[in-house]
């Protein structure tokens, strides 16, 4: 716990700062020159962040990589940005259900991709594939994205 208090102690000091020290500090602790936008508590709790960052360990990979396709939607201007899903992929941990031909299908949503029936996929499409044995939009067949009206599955009732 003591190590706990060396961190939160670093961090409870930045408060005491200016705005000029809180620059040079941000120059020292993350190698790169601060925003000029940024004001005082801006730069404090982007210090605290990389702080807490470098003690505790960062983002997992699916909420950076979901930060990194926000970024990219909201700085892109249509003409080069490949088009990103609307519908972020669940948590790990959350566990996807779907019922195809009386059979209930549990997929569970892991770190690095899915677990169905025991083994690792790295796509809910290659699930959805082996369950119906035809070509599936997977986020769509578990129900992560809304279906379109003229699409076989509403169709046909799945």
């Amino acid at each position: 716990m003591l190590h706990n208090r060396n961190v939160n102690g670093e961090i409870e000091h930045l408060d005491q700062l200016s705005r000029a020290e809180l620059r040079e500090l941000w120059k020292r602790e993350l190698a790169e020159q601060p925003p000029s936008s940024l004001g005082r508590d801006i730069l404090a709790l982007g210090i605290a962040y990389a702080r807490q960052e470098r003690h505790y360990g960062g983002l997992s990979r699916p909420v950076a990589k979901e930060l990194d396709r926000l970024l990219a939607r909201a700085l892109g201007d249509g003409n080069d940005t490949p088009e990103l899903s609307a519908t972020p992929l669940p948590r790990a941990g959350t566990i996807l259900m779907r019922e195809w031909h009386g059979i209930t299908h549990h997929v569970t949503v892991t770190e690095d991709g899915f677990l169905w029936n025991g083994k690792p996929h790295r796509s809910l499409s290659s699930i959805a594939r082996a369950i119906t044995g035809t070509a599936w939009n997977g986020p769509r067949f578990f129900g992560l994205r809304e279906v379109n009206s003229r699409t076989p599955e509403n169709r046909h009732g799945g």
